[in-house]
């Protein structure tokens, strides 16, 4: 046994076409084997070709969904596994009260406030290996002016990552200018990009999504934008046409799953509400309605839970798009009352995913 060990240290090729095939969490225990392991593993190359063999489908597809209460001051977060059990990640590391602004592909874009010298602080996070890397931007935003940050990384093409922000160029102008990082150079390219909005367009520069190289933003109007991250060219693309008559539009969910846009948006009529789900066309000339979900049948199959009994509220907190047995098909995965249930478009069925137990329960408003 020792002899054949012997052999599998000393055989980079097999040993590394072993480590491609465990998970990313078992590969930081096993670079505490050797200097040779260390190094193996670390290795950019290395890296890439594991990120690939996990995505081999063509896309990669999250293992867990990580839940914050919203307005509660605590590194902590809950975890809900979607394949295997997960460790809650927390971020004691970084010692502050942590905003999510964004994920992608195992990456996090985060926002840190310092109540003391009312200024935000922003880096780039990977919650596996506590790996952290503050921004410090060329051209800060204006006082009183419009800032987001948003994260392009896609580890099946690369693995580097890219930081878009768009700045406004003066306090209320609608004029706005693109500065773009990257990670790869470690360096920033400002005002890559300058284009003005209408008073009207209502573009959510916050609600961002990455999917197939391109940046996607959310907009409450009929149409919306997208940069091609690479080429750093900004386009247009049309948005659902709201629903007209007595139902009322609470809110809108923008997401990806296996490369594809899902944009979900909850309707009220008196006491019945609605999840409409819409997908983009692959061409991105049009939404399709995927389907509605009315509400009432969740609560049949969960009498527990209370959803869409007030006019201006869904009763849930929070809307997430995951890939399902069947590539084609998607799960809708809302969170309320504690419980993480999805609709499986698989066999049309609402179940349940997750119970966190006892404690202050995600998706419970707090008083």
């Amino acid at each position: 046994m020792i002899s054949s060990a012997e052999k599998l240290g000393n055989n980079q090729d097999l040993l590394a076409q072993i480590l491609l095939r465990l998970p990313a969490k078992s590969l930081i225990k096993f670079k505490c084997v050797s200097k040779q392991w260390l190094s193996l593993i670390s290795n950019p190359h290395f890296c890439l070709s594991h990120t690939r063999h996990q995505g081999r489908e063509g896309f990669l597809h999250p293992t867990a969904l990580l839940l914050k209460v919203q307005y509660v001051l605590s590194p902590e977060f809950d975890v809900v596994p979607l394949k295997h059990f997960s460790q809650v990640p927390f971020f004691h590391y970084i010692s502050t009260h942590v905003n999510i602004l964004q994920s992608c592909n195992g990456l996090f874009v985060c926002e840190t406030y310092d109540d003391d010298s009312n200024v935000s602080e922003y880096f780039i996070c990977n919650p596996t290996t506590k790996q952290f890397k503050k921004l410090s931007f060329l051209q800060n935003p204006i006082k009183g002016g419009e800032f987001y940050v948003s994260l392009a990384f896609d580890p099946l093409q690369s693995p580097h990552y890219k930081i878009i922000v768009v700045r406004e160029v003066l306090e209320n102008s609608l004029i706005f200018e693109l500065d773009i990082y990257a990670s790869e150079s470690d360096s920033w390219k400002v005002a890559t990009t300058i284009f003005e909005t209408k008073e009207g367009d209502c573009i959510a520069f916050e609600d961002s999504v990455f999917c197939n190289g391109k940046l996607h933003w959310n907009s409450y109007e009929d149409q919306s934008l997208y940069l091609d991250v690479d080429k750093e060219c900004l386009q247009m693309m049309p948005m659902p046409t709201p629903l007209r008559g007595n139902r009322l539009e609470i809110y809108r969910y923008f997401g990806e799953s296996g490369g594809r846009l899902y944009l979900a948006a909850t309707y009220h009529a008196y006491i019945d509400l609605d999840l409409y789900v819409h997908q983009m066309a692959s061409d991105y000339s049009h939404w399709f309605l995927k389907h509605r979900l009315n509400m009432g049948d969740a609560m049949e199959v969960f009498p527990e839970l209370n959803l869409g009994c007030h006019p201006f509220s869904s009763g849930f907190s929070g809307v997430s798009f995951v890939g399902s047995e069947r590539k084609e098909e998607v799960k809708v995965v809302i969170w309320a009352d504690g419980k993480i249930i999805c609709y499986d478009f698989n066999d049309g069925a609402w179940k349940m995913i997750h119970d966190p137990g006892p404690g202050l329960k995600i998706g419970t408003p707090i008083e």
